[in-house]
């Protein structure tokens, strides 16, 4: 048997400040990551790092695109695939900006072209200038049980015939659900399927020098831990995406009640999260939001005494798709309101609002500017508001 080596991938990012790459991509992790550099990577860094590489290619990735402002930035990424040529190894780009994938030609032995809508559309513009480069195609799988991405297989074997290049569909890093490689199998090599656990086993030089579990957060195990604890609450747009997550494929952060300060603790040791007080320290309750050194998403905490509290601030909530929270591998629904009304709601985006008394006494001051925002959020994610809806 072949013996299987980890891959070896050089991080970049060329702003000096900020996130050098003129996508927003909603499964990357890496923009408001602490470790991502800035500026390219010193001949010393390098050499060092790949000399434990014992494949026969490194990649240069983002972090943020390698050819981001590729004008201003050629002199730094050429001179990094010098460095890398001359110790022997063969060098993979991916990026995203097509239009300068021609310029690498004789130069990149690799390249690989993330995809999208629009990177679709310029790849036909641009595809006639790659003759005799090693192009190959890549594609990030929605996060989504196994069974909702296996039923779009036909689709992806069509993209690949038109592409007419290997095509490399990713596991998701921020999918909380498994991923069958079984189920996922096209029985050729024309389409390769990469697990989360390839990426999260490899070698990174970021910042630092380590593998990929110490940069990159593991989501299904951050949200696996969280889904199991007694004493944490999970509510907002992670819930829904449990609930439905076709529907429901994006949630920008983790909305956490925590019902003993033990869960903070826990996720600052485990999961590498530093949690910063966003509320006066004489109030109650005490809101906190957590980054974690490790790219991945951010911890919205907040902080009470009871699991009664916990089901009083949900149930308070100004629509009925929000009346819901999931705790001990269970969901919580208001009853007022019924499990059956908050799903069908929350599958076909409809959020009612709420016209019966609320007790608004464990929101913020700042609670009517709060929901101001909300629903503006849930209106930019393609819901109906609808008025009105009494409770029981």
């Amino acid at each position: 048997m072949k013996p299987s080596y980890q891959n070896f991938t050089i991080i970049v990012n060329w702003k000096s400040k900020g996130f050098g790459c003129a996508k927003t991509c909603t499964y990357c992790n890496w923009r408001d990551s602490s470790l991502l550099p800035h500026g390219s990577q010193s001949t010393e860094a390098i050499s060092a790092f790949i000399s434990q590489c014992r494949k026969s290619f490194i990649t240069i990735s983002g972090g943020a695109d390698p050819l981001y402002k590729f004008e201003e930035h050629s002199g730094e990424l050429l001179a990094m695939i010098r460095v890398i040529q001359a110790h022997g190894f063969k060098v993979r780009i991916i990026t995203r900006e097509v239009q300068h994938v021609a310029k690498l030609k004789d130069i990149a032995d690799f390249i690989s072209i993330s995809l999208d809508a629009d990177v679709l559309n310029e790849i036909k513009r641009h595809r006639h200038d790659w003759d005799g480069m090693q192009i190959e195609y890549s594609l990030v799988l929605p996060p989504v049980p196994t069974s909702d991405i296996a039923a779009t297989k036909a689709q992806y074997a069509a993209l690949r015939s038109t592409l007419g290049q290997r095509l490399v569909l990713r596991e998701n890093l921020n999918s909380v659900f498994p991923l069958d490689l079984e189920a996922m199998s096209f029985g050729h090599s024309g389409i390769v399927l990469v697990p989360k656990s390839l990426c999260l086993n490899a070698r990174y030089l970021s910042t630092i020098d380590c593998t990929g579990h110490e940069i990159v957060q593991d989501n299904a195990a951050l949200a696996n831990h969280l889904m199991s604890k007694q004493d944490v609450v999970l509510f907002g747009g992670f819930v829904k995406h449990l609930i439905s997550p076709v529907q429901h494929m994006d949630y920008s952060d983790i909305d956490v009640i925590a019902l003993s300060s033990n869960v903070i603790d826990t996720l600052a040791a485990r999961f590498a999260f530093t949690f910063e007080a966003v509320s006066p320290a004489d109030s109650y309750p005490r809101y906190f939001i957590g980054k974690s050194a490790r790219a991945g998403k951010t911890v919205q905490v907040v902080l009470m005494h009871s699991m009664e509290e916990a089901k009083r601030f949900i149930f308070n909530a100004q629509y009925d798709v929000d009346r819901v929270g999931y705790s001990n591998h269970a969901f919580i629904f208001d009853l007022g309101i019924g499990e059956t009304t908050i799903r069908h709601a929350i599958e076909a985006k409809r959020a009612s609002t709420i016209q019966s008394s609320r007790s608004l006494a464990l929101f913020s001051t700042h609670r009517p500017h709060i929901e101001k925002r909300h629903k503006l959020k849930l209106v930019r994610k393609g819901f109906s508001i609808i008025e009105p809806i009494h409770a029981n």
